[in-house]
C-alpha cells in the first residue's frame, strides 16, 4: 500500500502542477465584467494548485522519515494548508456566483490568522514539547479554529448560493439555464477533502490511498469547470452581477404596468422558447428590476413561475382541444424547450403527467 501511495502522490503532484500552469496559461475572453473572476483565477492558481504542488513536493521528500518530530510537524502543515486553502477555495467559489464578494480585506485576514496560529505553534512545539501543556492548548486552538473556517464559509456560501438561486429563477424561464450547480457540488467536496486530509494522518495506507485518487480526480474536474466558466460568463452574467439595490415598485404605477403585462399575456408572447426577463422588460418598453419587482409582489411568483405558468395553463388548453397531437410537440409549442423540463413543470403544478391530465379529462 505504501508504494501505491507513493505513486499517486506522484500523480497528485504533476496534476496540481499542470492545472497550475493551465490556470496561468489559457487566455480569457476579454471583458470588463471578468475582473473579478481574474483576480481569483490567480488566487486559486497560487493559493490552491500551487500551494498543494508545494505540499505533495514536501510529503515525497519526506516519504522516508518517520520520527515523531516529522509527523508533528506533517499534522500541523496539514492543518495550516487547510485553513488556507478552505477560505481561499470558498471564496473563488462565492465570487462565481456573486462577483462583488471578493475583497483583498478579508483574504489577508483570512490568511493571516493561520500563518499566526502555525508559526505559534512551531515555537512551543521547538521549545517545549509535543507532550507540554502550551502546546496541546495552541494545537487544539488551531484544529478548532480550522473547523470553525469550514462551517463557516460553507455557510456564507450556501446563503450566497441562495440569493443566486433567487436572482436564477427571477431571470430566466428555464432550469436549464443554471450553469453553476456544480459549484454547490465542488464546494462540499472541497470541504470534505479538507476533513479528509487532517483524518487521514491517523489512519492506514489505504486509506491515504482512497484520499489521494480522491483529490486526483476532484481538483482537475473543478480546474476544468473553472476554465470554462469564462466562456460560459457572457449567458449568466446578468445573474452574477448581483443587482446591489433593487428598485422598489411605486404603488402609482402598478396598474398601468398591470394593463401592460396583462396585454402582453393575452398575446401569449410567453410561448416564445428561451424567455428571459431582459427579454419581455424589453417588448414591455420598462426595466428588468422593476418588472422582476411587480412579478415578487402583484404575482406573488419569481419570473421561472409566472412564465411557467402561463404556459402550463395553454397546455393544458393544448392537451384538450387537440387530443391527437403527441404531448412533446405541446410542449415545445408552449415554450418548453426541454421535454423533461415540461413534464417536471407540469407535475409539480397540476398534480399530474400531461398524458394523465389529458387521458383523466378527456373522459
Amino acid at each position: 500500500m505504501a508504494e501505491i501511495y507513493y505513486l499517486l502522490t506522484w500523480g497528485t503532484f504533476w496534476l496540481m502542477l499542470l492545472c497550475f500552469v493551465f490556470l496561468l496559461t489559457v487566455s480569457v475572453p476579454r471583458r470588463d465584467d471578468l475582473r473579478s473572476y481574474k483576480r481569483v483565477r490567480l488566487l486559486l492558481a497560487w493559493g490552491v494548485f500551487f500551494l498543494m504542488t508545494l505540499v505533495n513536493l514536501t510529503e515525497l521528500s519526506m516519504s522516508d522519515s518517520g520520527t515523531n518530530d516529522d509527523i508533528w510537524y506533517t499534522r500541523l502543515m496539514t492543518l495550516w494548508i487547510g485553513a488556507c486553502v478552505a477560505p481561499v477555495f470558498s471564496i473563488v467559489n462565492i465570487t462565481l456566483i456573486n462577483s462583488h464578494f471578493f475583497s483583498w480585506r478579508n483574504l489577508v485576514r483570512d490568511l493571516v490568522i493561520p500563518l499566526v496560529l502555525v508559526v505559534g505553534n512551531v515555537f512551543l512545539f521547538e521549545i517545549f514539547s509535543a507532550k507540554s501543556l502550551a502546546f496541546l492548548f495552541a494545537y487544539v486552538v488551531f484544529i478548532v479554529y480550522y473547523v470553525l473556517v469550514v462551517v463557516v464559509y460553507t455557510v456564507i456560501f450556501l446563503r450566497n448560493y441562495r440569493q443566486y438561486s433567487i436572482r436564477l429563477n427571477n431571470y430566466f424561464s428555464e432550469p436549464g439555464s443554471n450553469l453553476l450547480k456544480w459549484t454547490v457540488t465542488t464546494q462540499f467536496l472541497a470541504t470534505s477533502s479538507g476533513i479528509m486530509a487532517f483524518v487521514s494522518l491517523f489512519m492506514p495506507h489505504g486509506w491515504l490511498c482512497v484520499f489521494a485518487l480522491f483529490l486526483n480526480i476532484l481538483y482537475p474536474y473543478y480546474a476544468i469547470r473553472f476554465i470554462n466558466y469564462a466562456f460560459q460568463f457572457p449567458v449568466i452574467a446578468p445573474v452574477v452581477e448581483e443587482v446591489m439595490e433593487e428598485e422598489p415598485v411605486v404603488r402609482d404605477s402598478v396598474f398601468m404596468l398591470e394593463d401592460i403585462v396583462g396585454e402582453w399575456e393575452k398575446e401569449k408572447r410567453y410561448l416564445q422558447p428561451e424567455l428571459n426577463i431582459e427579454m419581455v422588460a424589453h417588448e414591455l418598453s420598462t426595466n428588468r428590476t422593476y418588472l422582476s419587482s411587480y412579478i415578487n409582489t402583484c404575482k406573488n411568483k419569481n419570473f421561472k413561475e409566472w412564465i411557467s405558468d402561463l404556459r402550463i395553463a395553454e397546455a393544458q388548453r393544448l392537451l384538450l382541444s387537440e387530443p391527437k397531437t403527441p404531448i412533446n410537440e405541446i410542449g415545445e409549442r408552449v415554450g418548453f424547450s426541454d421535454k423533461g423540463n415540461f413534464s417536471t413543470r407540469f407535475s409539480k403544478s397540476v398534480g399530474m403527467s400531461p398524458s394523465l391530465w389529458r387521458k383523466t379529462h378527456l373522459k
